[in-house]
């Protein structure tokens, strides 16, 4: 029995130590697959010159100190090579930030972690860690640093902090580490944490008390018209149904009608708002030098991101008093693009985020049709650079039978334009970039 038991023990060690073998081979191949060949620096090219020259001539001239004095500095290359394969190849990295949705005008704020091996017995190595930061973004604080990993070391951290400049989708990162071994001959250059996207929404521009006023005067309108449509009886009565409360029963319907029938409350249903942002380049061009001097630019660019301002801050103001606000704009595609439709604010500004001004754009009384056919119900909010008398007939008729609309410009409409508006029941707002020379007004 003693003499079977030994084998037994022996095949179970000598598993268990294979299986280890494998594990960590396994792990070692899989750290060494993602760690990128070192490269020479000027002095491990040097040394590899004179290293190959010094063997090849010890060879040619059957000199044995000049092979034993290359073979030496080609040896040093190779110990400086696993040195870095060392050093870099256990290197983990994390990034965590606060939110992955910032304003322009705002602050990201981000920390990177850097943890090397996790065995006792090691090199300790001083390497350069760096964040690539996109064109969206200014960095504020550095975002590189030099930072110590090995056995028995504290994880590195960079903080990093990069002003939002402009709206979009940004990249933050790769993270990525330069380890030189420490005779300074080989450089590993490799990414640790990889890139992650960051929205930039657009930011707000002040609105006065009279902007403010005139959006809850268009948004009480529409409440007063949640519900109507027939009788009083008939539009605010349905049947009882259990767990109503018995105060809402009205006692004189329900004996005509044989029934329990309870009053309807739809009338303090708080009413949606849909946002239409004019993204047709030529609404944007027609702003001369005259009307706006800080935005006569010749493709509108600087216009249109006004524009996104102010359905920014419009959807803003608006998500305060409404149940939903919706953006709706053209897509290249030629469908018209719902961006909240749960109803959201932040899913509106990550819309106006990615909204991008077009020469081949539907006009907006082409899109809202489509808006209608959704069942949003409630106001609606037009953006634009400036309106014609032809867009503004098109508008009203457009909505009618919907609720009061209120049209956002950039710059005061004609006239004319403010008449065909105010007969149609909708209403005036003028959002002037700051400093222009063009007075805004609201109505």
């Amino acid at each position: 029995m003693s003499s079977s038991a030994a084998p037994s023990s022996l095949a179970r060690r000598a598993g268990a130590a294979r299986s280890v073998a494998v594990r960590y081979g396994r792990r070692g191949l899989a750290l060494a697959r993602r760690t990128p060949f070192p490269r020479p620096t000027v002095r491990g090219w040097t040394l590899l010159a004179v290293g190959i020259g010094l063997v090849g001539g010890g060879l040619v001239g059957s000199t044995s100190v000049a092979v034993s004095a290359g073979l030496l500095l080609l040896v040093l290359l190779v110990l400086g090579t696993v040195m870095a394969f060392v050093v870099a190849a256990p290197l983990r990295g994390s990034r965590s930030a606060a939110r992955a949705i910032v304003q322009v005008g705002e602050v990201y704020r981000e920390r990177v972690t850097l943890r090397g091996t996790g065995l006792q017995f090691g090199p300790r190595s001083t390497l350069l860690v760096r964040e690539q930061l996109d064109d969206v973004f200014a960095s504020v604080s550095d975002a590189e640093t030099y930072a110590t990993v090995g056995p028995r070391t504290p994880p590195a951290v960079l903080d990093v902090e990069a002003l939002a400049m402009h709206r979009g989708r940004g990249l933050v990162g790769p993270v990525t580490i330069r380890v030189e071994d420490p005779f300074g001959l080989l450089r590993i250059d490799r990414p640790v944490v990889r890139a992650e996207e960051v929205v930039v929404v657009p930011a707000s521009t002040p609105l006065t008390a009279i902007d403010t006023g005139a959006l809850a005067g268009a948004v009480s309108a529409d409440e007063g018209r949640v519900g109507q449509g027939g009788s009083a009886d008939d539009s605010e009565l349905r049947p009882y149904r259990p767990g109503d409360p018995i105060r809402r029963v009205h006692w004189g319907q329900s004996a005509r009608r044989g029934e329990l029938h309870v009053r309807q409350t739809t009338q303090a249903q708080p009413p949606e708002a849909v946002i239409a942002l004019d993204v047709r380049r030529e609404s944007y061009q027609a702003l001369g030098r005259d009307d706006l001097a800080e935005l006569s630019d010749l493709g509108g660019d600087a216009a249109f991101e006004h524009a996104v301002v102010v359905a920014a801050s419009v959807a803003r103001a608006l998500a305060a008093r409404t149940s939903r606000v919706v953006l709706v704009s053209d897509d290249p595609d030629g469908v018209t693009r719902h961006a909240g439709d749960a109803g959201g604010l932040t899913d509106v500004l990550v819309g106006l985020a990615d909204v991008q001004v077009r020469s081949d754009a539907r006009d907006v009384t082409e899109v809202l049709p489509d808006v209608r056919g959704r069942d949003v119900h409630g106001m609606t909010a037009v953006v634009t650079g400036r309106c014609t008398a032809e867009q503004a007939a098109e508008l009203v008729s457009a909505t009618i039978g919907s609720s009061r609309g209120i049209l956002a410009t950039i710059v005061p409409p004609e006239p004319v334009v403010r008449g065909i508006l105010d007969r149609g029941g909708w209403r005036t707002l003028v959002v002037p970039v700051a400093g222009a020379s063009a007075p805004g007004s609201i109505r």
